[in-house]
């Protein structure tokens, strides 16, 4: 059997416009208006999201931001802070019984999410592993999402490419997360603040010994290559029949 997706392929939007839409997307599948989605997107000026319990003056350095031209804004997911810059974030909203889920637990959704993008990955030819629910650390900078390791997130080369955030509302999952192509870990010290009392230089080379980008990894992947494996392989493993559309 083959389920009915909405496939929503989207231009570089602000921050707040592609947080909103999100949170829309979800109401419209809680509603049952649409179909469960996958909606693939990308972020432009870039821009820091904040997970929702963060404190931005404690996480971020406004006046960097506002002079590198990067927007802040708050997720409706929860986690750490993401620079959202040289990506592609996807997002899945789901109800929690859907059989794509199993379970319905937050692991389960994790499980078959990092399952769908490994097997894109695989598909690009690109070597990836899932972060085992043993070796889930923190990070040293409690603010950057990609200074550390969370159960079910996919990992190329030892180092972390793909942070992901989740929301349940209304019996509806949402998770969305960020596809690094490149870590710019110079913007990421100009932009976030350093709760560790490190120096800076420290706080870089530590970030990018954590987390890389695929182009930062050696694999030439372009944006349009990545948004078509995605799709294959979430069609492959939901298993879906996505209904595609663009905005």
């Amino acid at each position: 059997m083959r389920y009915q997706w909405r496939l929503i392929l989207d231009p570089p939007m602000r921050g707040k416009e592609n947080m909103e839409k999100d949170a829309e997307l979800m109401e419209e599948v809680a509603t049952g208006e649409c179909p469960p989605t996958l909606r693939l997107y990308r972020w432009f000026p870039p821009a820091v999201s904040l997970g929702y319990f963060q404190d931005e003056n404690e996480v971020v350095n406004l006046a960097a931001c506002r002079e590198a031209g990067v927007d802040v804004v708050r997720r409706p997911t929860g986690g750490r802070a993401v620079l959202h810059n040289q990506e592609l974030t996807y997002s899945i909203i789901v109800p929690e019984v859907h059989p794509f889920i199993n379970k319905g637990g937050v692991m389960d959704a994790y499980r078959a999410i990092s399952r769908g993008i490994v097997t894109a990955f695989n598909l690009l030819g690109i070597l990836a592993a899932v972060t085992p629910e043993e070796e889930s650390r923190a990070g040293l900078a409690p603010g950057s999402c990609f200074d550390s390791s969370t159960a079910y997130e996919i990992q190329v080369d030892g180092k972390k490419v793909v942070g992901s955030a989740q929301l349940r509302r209304n019996g509806i999952i949402l998770q969305h997360g960020a596809i690094l192509f490149a870590l710019p870990t110079e913007l990421y010290r100009k932009v976030l603040k350093n709760n560790q009392r490190r120096n800076k230089s420290e706080q870089e080379i530590e970030l990018g010994k954590k987390a890389a980008g695929l182009n930062d990894l050696g694999y030439n992947i372009s944006y349009d290559r990545m948004t078509r494996a995605l799709v294959k392989a979430f069609s492959m493993v939901i298993p879906a029949v996505f209904t595609s559309f663009k905005g």
